[in-house]
């Protein structure tokens, strides 16, 4: 009897202290993995104490005597807070994810190896050794160095903890990887001018001719290498789609920055605004930090495993940056010898191609040698696995050049003190293309064009293959920095940049490129174009704008062919109540509503009617391009077009049948997804914004590492702009503001700006998520500037040297 009541309080007893056991290691692990913010460290290496104060949003503000000593701080608290997410950037453009995911990442390293940015970064830690007395280099030295002390003596993340694995140390090559995956998320050419060649050769010249990769009044040339040559790029264009639906964090996207001069402000001062649209993640992208020395100060948003602010502002200056979708990459067809297949022919003779063997390291394998090969125009990047029977085409691209070293222009930002001093860090930024937004106290506002631009029109403005072997498509050289466009100081007292080209008024040349559509250029114009001047509530409210020109301008053409009655019956009644709230419409994407949803489902499906049959299982690829949106608002109004064919259902045939069917054919998915009332067809119903982590789809229970789906206000395209893909019922917000900014150069105490999520990488940390409510809610916080009030944070911790 006793034996048998025994029992089970045995086995009772065995769980508890089983569930003890586990708690007691949980609690070690959340532990180990948390931020020091208070208290006393040493580090090797400091030459004397230095204080950092963290914030109420744990930003911390690092005060020492020497930049040194600055940098190094810098690198042990970024990695306290951001370590994995440092780990996974310089991991995606060397090409080693499978050191810590397996063979599920070879094929997304396969990629990146061969576009050669870990031979560039090689290379580049190789310079900056010859060049280790120049300012610069030494500090990036002492960032990593400020890394690999916390690797060695700090916590270990908790992503390592549930990988069951631990990071390596951080070398210069790693910053040259980590640009490197930022330089490939700029380059829209990689998607677009695949497209272009395939759609030329498979439909013909008429279509080429109506597609619009550029800005929409800049079609592309009719400039061919000979007949085009279709599939030669397919394979880049389908491991570039199972790449991108893999990567780990976000991708670079957009972006919106303006200023206004003194003139132009209620303050007397230039007022600044920039919020760059990045994939959205788990930590966000940015990461805030305050560094001052006795000869220096910069408050600035840090790149993870990059130690020079790409963001900031100083007492003197603030900066901001946004893509400037030049055409920096341009694809060569190589001529192979018939005799010997490893040569092809370079304008009067054959040529070797080099060959590059690479291993890839992976977990739980065996590592794997990859070979790559490259001709005088770069790395050939059609050289996968099923294509090496294929012609080969070779990528040329600005950021693999051996003499970009942009971090000397970054470093170069924190400590100009003119206008002048800034213009001369800004020429030497090589790749990639950045539109660089400024102002300073003195009342200087200015734009210019930075990156080395290619000579013009022998090498750029390539949407479609070059001619490898005939020489007149060759690389000419680079134009001197002083003709890059910019505008400095106009008469207007006003500067934005959407991803729009430089006005035509520009002294400088028109700069091919693969600009953004022309919704967020319209609207920011219209709204800045007014006599009364501006303050930081005029450009919150600027930021957070949700209104699509071209929307209005579509439903306002389309309502004559949106009749109800010729809808079937079963949805004339929906059709009509539709069609009454797009009619009272204002454009808004505000997340209460209906009009949003519907015009964005119609939207979609008239894409679908102009394209997907001409471009068949190529239409994937095609829809989430800047290039399908820019067309279709082309071709909207050029009912002329081919596209408007309809080679699946001739009956279909005309822009009128397209726009009908394509109503049609939104009312229907609307009703299967949101019912059949349309006053519950809420944009809340069908875009939200979730910040994935990159363990969420890895690891057993991942997804509790992502934040909680929440509504927004913004679409595609719109100043507030929460970018999504096209091609499913619901839209999952991918991209938008990585932050925004407000600057007011009167008074730095005064500086706004707001995290997505929060700065602490740790998912358990307070500051994980600690602003993630009011970035959606539109509110915005203070940036500390004044040392006074940063004193007296009760959250210190003092780095002694060792």
């Amino acid at each position: 009897m006793n034996a048998r009541l025994n029992r089970p309080l045995k086995v009772f007893f065995c769980v508890a202290l089983l569930l003890a056991l586990g708690g007691l290691l949980l609690m070690w692990i959340l532990h180990t993995a948390t931020t020091q913010r208070s208290g006393e460290l040493k580090l090797e290496g400091l030459n004397g104490p230095v204080s950092v104060y963290y914030d109420a949003w744990g930003v911390p503000h690092i005060d020492a005597q020497t930049e040194h000593d600055a940098y190094l701080a810098l690198g042990y608290v970024h990695a306290q807070d951001r370590l994995f997410q440092m780990d996974l950037l310089r991991r995606i453009g060397g090409g080693r994810l499978s050191e810590l995911f397996g063979v599920e990442s070879f094929a997304t390293d396969r990629f990146f190896r061969t576009l050669g940015i870990s031979r560039y970064a090689r290379q580049y830690a190789e310079r900056l050794e010859q060049q280790a007395d120049s300012p610069h280099a030494q500090l990036i030295h002492a960032y990593q160095d400020g890394i690999n002390q916390y690797i060695d003596h700090g916590g270990r993340p908790l992503e390592y903890r549930l990988l069951m694995t631990k990071p390596d140390y951080f070398s210069t090559e790693d910053i040259a990887n980590t640009m490197g995956y930022m330089a490939y998320s700029f380059a829209e050419a990689f998607k677009t001018d695949a497209l272009v060649d395939t759609i030329r050769g498979t439909l013909g010249e008429r279509h080429y001719r109506d597609l619009v990769p550029s800005w929409p009044d800049q079609l592309p040339p009719v400039r061919s290498s000979g007949q085009p040559y279709i599939e030669l790029l397919t394979p880049m264009l389908e491991q570039i789609s199972q790449v991108e639906q893999t990567l780990p964090v976000g991708q670079f996207l957009g972006s919106n920055a303006w200023v206004v001069n003194a003139a132009r402000s209620a303050s007397g001062a230039p007022l600044f605004a920039n919020d760059p649209h990045i994939g959205f993640a788990a930590p966000a992208v940015w990461y805030e930090a305050h560094l001052r020395t006795p000869d220096s100060e910069v408050y600035g948003h840090f790149l993870a495993g990059i130690p020079f602010p790409l963001l900031g502002q100083t007492r003197h200056h603030a900066w901001g940056l946004t893509m400037l979708m030049n055409d920096d990459v341009d694809f060569y067809r190589e001529r192979v010898n018939p005799d010997d297949p490893e040569q092809v022919w370079a304008v009067d003779r054959w040529q070797k191609l080099n060959m590059h063997e690479e291993v890839i390291k992976i977990r739980g394998q065996e590592d794997r040698l990859i070979r790559t090969r490259s001709s005088r125009h770069g790395p050939i990047i059609n050289d996968l696995p099923g294509s090496l029977e294929r012609e080969p085409v070779s990528l040329f691209w600005s950021f693999l050049d051996p003499e970009n070293d942009s971090a000397s222009a970054f470093y170069g930002f924190t400590r100009a003190t003119s206008l002048d001093e800034f213009q001369a860090a800004a020429a030497l930024h090589s790749a990639p293309g950045l539109n660089l937004v400024y102002a300073d106290v003195d009342d200087n506002i200015a734009m210019w064009a930075i990156g080395k631009l290619k000579r013009w029109p022998q090498s750029s403005n390539g949407f479609s293959l070059l001619n490898g072997g005939s020489g007149r498509d060759d690389f000419l050289g680079y134009q001197p920095f002083d003709t890059n466009p910019r505008i400095i100081n106009p008469r207007e007292g006003v500067i934005f940049s959407t991803n729009n080209p430089y006005p035509e008024n520009n002294p400088r040349r028109k700069l091919p490129g693969y600009y953004a559509p022309t919704d967020r250029a319209q609207r920011l114009q219209e709204l800045l174009n007014r006599e009364e001047p501006f303050d930081l509530s005029d450009f919150k409210a600027f930021q957070l704008d949700d209104q699509r020109p071209l929307a209005l301008s579509m439903i306002a053409d389309a309502m004559p062919l949106l009749d109800p009655q010729q809808l079937p019956a079963r949805l004339q009644t929906t059709g009509s109540e539709a069609l009454a709230l797009l009619a009272a419409w204002d454009g808004h994407y505000r997340r209460d509503s209906q009009a949003a949803s519907i015009f964005q489902r119609w939207q979609d499906a008239l894409s679908e009617a102009l394209f997907a049959d001409e471009l068949g299982p190529r239409y994937s690829y095609f829809r989430n391009t800047f290039m399908a949106e820019k067309t279709l608002a082309s071709l909207y109004w050029k009912p002329t077009s081919p596209w408007w064919d309809n080679r699946e259902q001739p009956s279909l045939d005309g822009r009128q049948a397209a726009i009908s069917h394509a109503w049609q054919n939104a009312l229907q998915g609307l009703i299967k997804d949101l019912g059949s009332d349309p006053q519950q067809w809420q944009w809340s119903r069908l875009a939200t914004l979730q910040h994935q982590h990159a363990l969420a789809e890895r690891l057993p229970f991942g997804e509790y590492l992502n934040s909680q789906p929440v509504a927004v206000d913004g679409g595609n395209e719109t100043l507030n702009n929460m970018a999504f893909d096209r091609g499913t019922g619901y839209y999952q917000i991918k991209a938008g503001p990585s932050t925004r900014r407000l600057i007011d150069l009167s008074d730095l105490n005064s500086s706004l700006g707001i995290n997505p999520l929060g700065q602490a990488g740790n998912p358990l940390d307070s500051h994980a998520q600690d602003q993630a409510e009011m970035f959606n809610e539109g509110r915005y916080r203070t940036q500390l500037f004044d040392w006074l009030s940063i004193r007296a944070l009760p959250d210190h911790l003092v780095l002694q040297p060792d």
